[in-house]
């Protein structure tokens, strides 16, 4: 049974990493993927092959959400080719690796572009297309509320985003859309390769996780998939922690 058939998601960052995983899922289950990007056209293109090959509905269109004139463009185009909007993923997020202290000005409030008001300018853009029954899941981390090293600027956004969604759930729901966040554990995704000191953030990650394995991308999306779902349109407003338990221990 294909769970999502003649459903239309947005998935932000949706050819890399997470985002790639939850865009495969979810087209897996029937449902009309467009996977935005601001980038690499080279894991576009790769996604897009291995969808043709498995005979999935995924489409991709780029540009950088922070620019003007390109979020234009992708707005433009999502509303051309989207009569609705059914399921937005939040993945999509970047930022520079400083200490607090060594955060300039720019590079936070580049930061903040990226991972907080590109989302909210993207939701808010769309939601007009979004009727009951329709699902905002953004990908949170772990850093929005406690300290890992070097991740000033990209746990403040995800804080930020946090509070943001919480709105978000309170003022949707209403109006039939649910609204809640995942939050997985260390993933290793490229962003998560350029964190520093990672080697030794897995080697605490593996001994403090009580499953003894890292969670993965597709682990992820399984939860993203769930939450999109009908079984969880009582689900509002959540922050689903997928970490094989890490976050038990003190």
């Amino acid at each position: 049974m294909k769970s999502f058939e003649s459903k239309t998601v947005i998935v932000t960052g949706g050819t890399r990493g997470i985002g790639r995983a939850v865009s495969l899922a979810l087209a897996g289950q029937g449902a009309r993927v467009i996977a935005l990007y601001a980038r690499s056209r080279k894991s576009a293109a790769e996604l897009e092959k291995e969808a043709l090959g498995k005979g999935l509905n995924i489409s991709t269109i780029r540009g950088d959400l922070t620019h003007d004139d390109s979020y234009h463009e992708v707005v433009t185009r999502l509303h051309d080719e989207c009569d609705h909007i059914d399921i937005l993923v939040h993945s999509a997020a970047s930022g520079v690796h400083r200490k607090a202290m060594e955060l300039s000005d720019r590079q936070l409030k580049w930061t903040f572009e990226i991972n907080f008001f590109a989302v909210h300018r993207l939701t808010r853009e769309l939601i007009g297309k979004m009727g009951r029954g329709g699902r905002i899941i953004g990908i949170t981390s772990p850093g929005g509320t406690h300290v890992i090293p070097s991740y000033t600027a990209v746990g403040s956004t995800k804080g930020a985003m946090d509070a943001l969604f919480r709105h978000y759930a309170m003022e949707l729901a209403p109006l039939g859309i649910a609204v809640n966040l995942v939050c997985p554990g260390l993933v290793m995704t490229e962003a998560a390769k350029a964190l520093p000191e990672l080697e030794r953030m897995l080697n605490v990650t593996l001994d403090y996780t009580p499953s003894g394995k890292l969670t993965t991308s597709e682990d992820v999306a399984e939860v993203v998939a769930f939450l999109a779902s009908d079984a969880a349109s009582q689900i509002i407003g959540q922050t689903v922690v997928v970490d094989g338990g890490k976050t038990l221990l003190a």
